[in-house]
């Protein structure tokens, strides 16, 4: 039976039994409909500013496609690298970020307001139910050092969003996986989104395995005997 056929007979199969290929919807943290929009935490940069600001949170399931922060430079250019790594500890914790970083882009950060900055990850997969921190973190502390992010001085509760964390790591970025991070001192987050994959649901995934294995051993019964 052609490669063509089979598709054809597999997706009717599905549809007979009331499944289809489609997964569950997609997740998204995004604490942005509690924010304000002019409501800020800082300072962030080079200088004398914290040279880290991230937000931890427990991978819902499925690869983390892309996450946003927004930050306003004043008209100043930063180059930073926006990262991804395991977290240790409680949300609201010190930490550290453990591990090696598992997504990490360079980036210059030059905004006259506060901006959205996202970075694509390309489909980063994490552990479903492990905490982890998506952050910016400045190496350069000679450059300009008064950013400020977009920040809920409350925490919304939003499902899988942990805490806004910072770091006064001086631009040494060997530090975030080895000592205790600064924040939070406060229990707030920062206005920030997160899009994840959707996941295939087990059950639909299950019922067309089923449905397949019956279609196959239909077919070699319809196949007729040699001589």
């Amino acid at each position: 039976m052609s490669i063509k056929k089979i598709a054809m007979k597999f997706a009717l199969a599905a549809a007979v039994m009331g499944v289809g290929v489609a997964s569950a919807s997609a997740t998204t943290i995004d604490t942005t409909p509690y924010w304000n929009g002019s409501s800020t935490l800082g300072t962030f940069g080079g200088s004398s500013s914290t040279s880290t600001y991230g937000e931890t949170f427990s991978a819902p399931g499925g690869a983390l496609n892309d996450f946003t922060f927004y930050v306003n430079t004043f008209g100043q250019s930063i180059a930073a690298t926006a990262q991804v790594y395991a977290w240790s500890g409680a949300f609201n914790g010190h930490g550290p970020a453990t591990g090696s970083a598992l997504f990490s882009q360079a980036v210059t950060l030059n905004s006259s307001s506060l901006q959205a900055y996202t970075f694509n990850t390309g489909g980063l997969a994490l552990n479903a139910g492990s905490s982890y921190v998506a952050l910016i973190t400045v190496t350069n502390t000679s450059q300009a050092g008064n950013a400020v992010w977009g920040f809920l001085s409350s925490n919304p509760g939003v499902a899988n969003d942990g805490n806004v964390v910072w770091f006064n790591n001086n631009g040494n970025i060997s530090l975030l996986t080895s000592s205790a991070w600064d924040g939070p001192w406060i229990n707030g987050s920062l206005a920030w989104t997160a899009d994840f994959a959707a996941v295939p649901e087990p059950a639909s995934l299950a019922l067309l395995g089923v449905g397949l294995a019956g279609l196959c051993a239909s077919r070699r019964k319809k196949k007729p005997a040699q001589a």
